[in-house]
């Protein structure tokens, strides 16, 4: 048994602690207050709060040091820079091979009308106002759940990941073409992603097959009935099937695209994710703890459905870095959806305690505690900024 002072010490060797947990406290806090406050508002009032409570990650993207983010240095940085002091046509010839025509064009533009702040606080605009956005329209009421689920699952990755999570964030908005059934303006929207800003938005045209799979042979059965059941099982078993028959083929075609993925082409993993099978685990759980709400009783499988279902495989997904690490970005573009899982959630429970989105955030903090705080997950954690004062 650990005596007083054992304890103790055990206590100061945790990474999560003190002025660096106050920081992130604030960091990943004060949006959700505000997106809350924003919620409970109407109007112009609604509207600058939420778009302040969007900022805040802005603001602490743009004053972070180098550091703070594994891709900051890795090509962040150079690209800024080397936008700054050439002219378009040159820039964009010598960058052609590591990033794709949109980002290079939108970083030029940037450099040279502003600082390399300016240039990080803008990117994480492009990565956090359409996905957050987007469950605003359709959340009106609970859009705080989803500003939580993103700060805790997808911010600390657009801090690193930054060229991939804005290709995430514009292919999430898309997907109201798929309820519009608008297919020809939704292949529009993600192939000019995959084109401009990276090519793994190709994932995203899955989207349309997959929601008109599930919904075709939903019927009545609940979400984790047989016929929904057998229709995820499926997707899973297609999608494993596929990465483990052509995952190095895969990742050998992307590396033959763009040399930034050289590197990864022999990187595989070793072991299981196993904060994502918990994760896994408790947001199934949820979802079939709320099995009998409205999400369930609908005739058919609607679209706030779908959006659990996404997350669910997305979690799945993320054992793709047994393959090879770079394979579980491809993840990405399905947990993008958990926002919106989040905020149908709390709206089910609109005028009580929202105990299941509540319950999917008390999971994604422990989540977000052992990958980015003690596993040192896209190297986000502790935040520092030399702007702010903070060591």
């Amino acid at each position: 048994m650990l005596g007083t002072n054992s304890l103790y010490v055990l206590l100061l060797d945790l990474p999560f602690r003190g002025t660096d947990a106050m920081i992130y406290f604030a960091i990943l806090g004060l949006p959700v207050i505000l997106a809350f406050l924003s919620d409970r508002s109407r109007g112009c009032l609604s509207i600058g709060l939420f778009v302040a409570a969007l900022l805040v990650p802005c603001l602490f993207a743009a004053v972070r040091d180098t550091s703070v983010g594994t891709d900051v240095m890795t090509y962040a940085y150079w690209t800024f820079y080397s936008a700054k002091n050439a002219s378009l046509g040159l820039f964009l010839a010598e960058y052609s091979s590591l990033s794709a025509f949109g980002f290079n064009l939108l970083s030029w533009i940037i450099a040279k009308l502003g600082t390399f702040e300016i240039y990080l606080g803008l990117i994480q605009a492009f990565t956090v106002f359409p996905i957050c956005c987007f469950a605003k329209k359709m959340y009106p009421d609970s859009s705080w759940a989803a500003v939580a689920v993103y700060m805790l699952l997808l911010f600390p990755i657009s801090l690193n990941a930054m060229k991939q999570m804005i290709a995430v964030a514009l292919c999430v908005p898309a997907f109201i073409f798929i309820e519009k059934r608008k297919p020809l303006i939704f292949l529009s929207v993600v192939m000019a992603s995959a084109i401009l800003f990276h090519q793994t938005a190709v994932v995203a045209l899955f989207y349309w097959p997959a929601v008109q799979s599930v919904r075709s042979i939903g019927g009545k059965a609940a979400f984790f009935g047989k016929a929904q059941g057998f229709a995820v099982f499926l997707a899973v078993a297609l999608i494993f099937g596929s990465a483990f028959v052509f995952g190095n083929r895969l990742i050998m075609l992307f590396s033959s695209l763009k040399d930034s993925y050289s590197y990864q082409v022999n990187a595989s993993g070793t072991r299981l994710n196993y904060s994502s099978l918990v994760l896994l685990c408790g947001t199934i759980l949820i979802y079939l703890f709320n099995r009998r709400s409205r999400l369930n009783k609908a005739k058919s499988v609607g679209f706030e459905s779908i959006f659990a279902i996404i997350s669910i495989v997305g979690v799945l997904a993320m054992q793709l870095n047994i393959i090879a690490d770079s394979l579980m970005r491809f993840s990405y573009y399905l947990i993008s959806f958990f926002p919106l899982f989040g905020s149908e959630l709390a709206k089910e429970d609109e005028g009580n305690i929202p105990f299941s989105a509540l319950l999917l955030i008390c999971l994604l903090i422990a989540y977000f505690i052992q990958t980015i705080v003690i596993n040192g997950g896209n190297e986000v954690y502790p935040y520092t900024s030399i702007l702010l004062g903070i060591n």
